[in-house]
């Protein structure tokens, strides 16, 4: 066999067998939660707001957070994008709330507005939000979602 397409092999049994070893059995999902939501001071047209989210995990080692890049949807319309650096990790079997600030786009705003005036008589939203976690580690990325619907009478009390 040549040296080369041995070294090959033998490179490629090595990532195979590193792979594996990174794919834990009993491994759980963590969950994402919206925990908080503020408006906050803003430059310039475009309001700007705080959300907290919160990230469960429910695993028995830590969760290194590098980075993220997350969005929310109203009625599919996504009116908030944004993304976070240099995070803290979410210990084992525990919980972190991570406050990010975000902006509006003003334009999903308008087309959701106008939907919204076809329907005056709407009670409930459908909401999506979805983060795409950096775990810096060999599962490096991890996206968690979380979906369902405001009530405008809940929101009136």
């Amino acid at each position: 066999m040549l040296p080369s397409r041995r070294l090959f092999l033998f490179a490629a049994t090595a990532a195979l067998a590193a792979g594996c070893a990174g794919v834990r059995p009993g491994y759980e999902q963590p969950s994402l939660m919206l925990d908080s939501f503020r408006a906050v001071p803003s430059e310039g047209l475009s309001p700007r707001f705080a959300i907290g989210l919160r990230v469960v995990n429910p695993n028995p080692s830590a969760l290194p957070l590098r980075g993220m890049s997350y969005n929310v949807e109203f009625e599919g319309h996504r009116l908030i994008t944004g993304v976070a650096g240099d995070l803290s990790s979410v210990p084992a079997y525990g919980e972190s709330v991570i406050e990010v600030q975000a902006g509006l786009d003003l334009l999903s705003g308008v087309r959701l507005f106008n939907d919204l005036l076809s329907d005056p008589h709407r009670e409930r939203f459908r909401y999506n939000l979805r983060a795409r976690l950096d775990t810096g580690g060999l599962r490096r990325f991890l996206t968690l979602e979380e979906a369902g619907e405001l009530s405008l009478a809940a929101l009136g009390r």
